[in-house]
């Protein structure tokens, strides 16, 4: 048989199936379906690329001064003012509490309309403001305490605020005759745990009943400041919030024996770089700025904003604080040609107040506080103005250029101002305006608008004379927050919004 292998024809191996051209081709492939498959795939879809302004649909103010005694009452006031654009939602002023009787609420339903709650002889709850709707624009809710007699003489104002996480009181002291309460109220339905670190002149007060304190859901919890930092002639108390949020103020009431030396509400406060303290009464027992950088030294300048314009005073024009220590700075010269604004720059954050003693030439004297103030970018409310012996008035700094601002005085029932004045405030001045209460209830509103120009920061005061010597109060005039910044929103399919 012979062989005829050596006739077969010889069919060459295509190149793709050799190893490495193979192996090179399903490289190829790959990276072809790779691509494919970029090119195919979703990508982030930008659903938002600026933060937007949404109106908010409710708003709660939390009021924590509700302490009473025989001699020492509370009252707690909330209104809505019938501004354009107010027209349909629900108002409310209720009790916080999850516990024991709960008074009745009390129910706004219309514009125009003040409500409030006194509280006599025995303390009560902590009280909650809460509105929905339009109403948002034009609430507001203010807490008073006042005493005509006896040791505990004195007035005090400050509003209700919204719930915050780090917060400044200044002011108050552990010292004898000296009482200062933080009053802390919690309306979530968790627990908050909050942190009252202590500052005096040399420095942070080492304070461990302090640390983690806890406000129960629904309460009101009060810390006297001697249990924390006692023989304290003056303080700086930073409020922050570990868990949850907190509405926060500081009873002060000061007593020589029987003798009273009046009392303030400590409203919170934020620190910053730019402080604006908007009014400082002149004429007094004695006047002070505290100042507290509490992480690093710092350099302050001052600038009076006075009726004429800004000045800076010598002494003032440049002030050194070192970290972690409260520094009090005597503004009675500064304040010798009258009544002036705080404008306060620094190289660091810091926070600020001032503290005040009226009555001169008089059998009893009366003390207050106030501190640094936000700018008022929308409306501002002081609710539950009476007549009778009553002074008030609205004190109003632009610390940067001029600004056009109109006050309006509203009473029940009414749907425009029975009085209003508009305002030109210079560039780095302060004015104040007095304002013709005419109810002789506790029902008036005072609405204090922007209109144009820079920026204002605002305060209202109120003074009741008598024969012993006269008793005031000062409170912060906060914005309004009708809307709120939602930030922008990034969505990935396949994948939860970002």
């Amino acid at each position: 048989m012979s062989d005829n292998s050596a006739l077969d024809p010889v069919v060459p191996t295509p190149s793709w199936r050799q190893p490495r051209v193979a192996a090179l081709v399903a490289v190829a492939a790959l990276c072809a379906l790779m691509a494919t498959g970029i090119l195919l795939a979703p990508g982030p879809i930008v659903a938002s690329s600026q933060p937007i302004e949404e109106h908010v649909a409710s708003v709660d103010l939390l009021c924590p001064v509700t302490t009473a005694t025989s001699a020492l009452s509370s009252k707690v006031s909330a209104a809505v003012a019938p501004l354009p654009g107010v027209e349909a939602g629900l108002a409310t002023l209720a009790d916080i509490t999850r516990a024991g009787k709960q008074t009745k609420s009390l129910v706004i339903t219309k514009p125009g309309v003040t409500v409030s709650r006194d509280i006599k002889v025995k303390t009560g709850p902590a009280v909650l403001a809460r509105s929905t709707g339009t109403f948002v624009a034009g609430f507001g809710a203010d807490q008073r305490i006042r005493s005509g007699a006896g040791s505990t003489r004195g007035l005090a104002i400050a509003p209700c605020t919204r719930p915050i996480t780090d917060a400044w009181l200044m002011g108050g002291a552990s010292t004898i005759g000296r009482v200062t309460t933080i009053i802390l109220v919690n309306d979530d339905d968790r627990a908050a745990q909050v942190d009252l670190l202590v500052y005096g002149p040399d420095g942070q007060v080492i304070a461990p009943a302090g640390s983690g304190i806890l406000v129960s859901a629904s309460s009101r919890r009060e810390v006297r400041l001697e249990s924390l930092a006692p023989a304290q002639r003056v303080t700086a108390i930073h409020v922050v919030a570990r868990t949850g949020r907190v509405s926060v103020v500081a009873l002060d009431r000061a007593a020589k024996g029987l003798i009273p030396l009046g009392m303030s509400l400590l409203s919170a406060t934020t620190a910053g770089q730019r402080l604006v303290i908007p009014w400082v009464p002149s004429g007094m027992v004695s006047a002070r700025l505290l100042l507290i950088s509490p992480d690093s030294d710092a350099t302050v300048r001052i600038h009076l904003l006075t009726a004429d314009g800004p000045i800076a005073p010598v002494g003032l024009d440049e002030v050194s604080l070192t970290a972690g220590k409260l520094t009090s700075i005597d503004l009675g010269p500064a304040l010798a040609d009258g009544s002036a604004g705080l404008l306060i720059e620094s190289s660091a954050d810091i926070a600020a107040g001032a503290e005040f003693v009226v009555g001169v030439n008089k059998p009893l004297v009366e003390r207050d506080a106030t501190a640094a103030t936000p700018a008022l970018t929308t409306p501002g409310l002081i609710v539950g103005l009476a007549k009778g012996t009553l002074k008030h008035m609205v004190s109003i700094a632009a610390p940067d250029t001029g600004a056009r601002v109109n006050v309006a005085l509203y009473v029940p029932g009414g749907t425009s101002p029975q009085w209003q004045t508009t305002v030109d405030i210079g560039a780095g001045s302060t004015i104040s305006v007095k304002v013709p209460v005419s109810t002789v209830a506790a029902t008036s509103t005072l609405v204090v608008t922007p209109l144009s120009g820079g920026p204002v920061h605002v305060v209202y005061n109120v003074v009741e004379p008598g024969p012993n010597g006269a008793m005031l109060a000062v409170a912060p005039v906060l914005p309004t927050r009708p809307t709120a910044l939602v930030p922008a929103v990034v969505s990935v399919p396949g994948s939860s919004l970002r």
